[in-house]
């Protein structure tokens, strides 16, 4: 069985697939709001998946579509091929997901060099732990828009999901 921070990454995944449950790819790739796409919110948290824990922790080539800064904070807030996104997002994970399953306790404290935009962890590396605990609360908070932005869509989420129940 997985670590428990790990397991709680892997809830981030199968909330936001919940949340990504029944949408079209017209109301994935349409701008609500003068905010973002849903495919654009999508390609944003995966972007941080592939740069942590693919590119830098495992030294992995940056995923052709996932790695562009289109995605990065201050990015156009659109992106138009949900099949493509949805493709890109199942190939990160997978890749993600081989070296997380074979983490233990002790890989967890983990910290290697950071060069990244944020500033404050240039000094001090960047941990494992607190990478994977940064990109699920990511998620979360990116799970929140996208289900205020189906419900503003007319596309509510659907009772009875199971929100946090892989963690049970």
């Amino acid at each position: 069985m997985a670590e428990p921070l790990v397991r709680y990454l892997y809830q981030a995944w199968s909330d936001l697939d919940q949340a990504l449950d029944g949408l079209s790819a017209a109301e994935a790739t349409t701008v609500y709001d003068d905010g973002s796409s849903v495919a654009w919110t999508v390609g944003h948290i995966t972007n941080q998946i592939d740069s942590w824990l693919n590119s830098r922790f495992q030294g992995l080539p940056p995923h052709p579509l996932m790695s562009s800064d289109r995605f990065r904070t201050g990015g156009d807030g659109t992106f138009e091929d949900w099949p493509t996104m949805m493709a890109s997002v199942n190939d990160v994970r997978a890749l993600a997901h081989a070296y997380l399953d074979g983490l233990t306790a002790s890989n967890l404290d983990l910290v290697i060099p950071y060069t990244g935009s944020l500033a404050y962890l240039r000094g001090s590396g960047l941990p494992l732990r607190y990478a994977i605990l940064r990109i699920a609360s990511h998620h979360f908070i990116h799970i929140g828009e996208i289900v205020t932005v189906r419900s503003r869509m007319g596309n509510p989420a659907i009772d009875g999901w199971t929100w946090g129940l892989d963690l049970l």
